[in-house]
């Protein structure tokens, strides 16, 4: 129907934003693991003991980084589901 088509259709922008934002993610943090040599949670105690040369503010963003990246992981996974039940449904 042109309904399911519709709906179908938003669902897969839906789900090409999020894989965007997952990769952009994935990228930005595998950028600053390498910038700096140690994933966040080392970052986070070299800042704090004054060994790590970052402003608060672009640690702050790595951790909003860290913590969405698993949210929109999911949020992937769930478009994802909801695209193959409606073919399935549709078949």
């Amino acid at each position: 129907s042109m309904h399911t088509d519709e709906y179908e259709i938003s669902i897969n922008r839906e789900l090409n934003h999020c894989l965007h934002v997952v990769n952009k993610t994935r990228t930005d943090l595998e950028q600053r693991t390498q910038q700096f040599g140690m994933c966040y949670e080392q970052a986070v105690i070299a800042f704090g003991e004054n060994r790590l040369q970052i402003s608060a503010k672009e640690l702050a963003k790595w951790q909003d980084d860290v913590a969405a990246l698993p949210q929109w992981e999911q949020r992937l996974k769930e478009y994802r589901e909801a695209l193959a039940a409606m073919r399935i449904s549709a078949s």
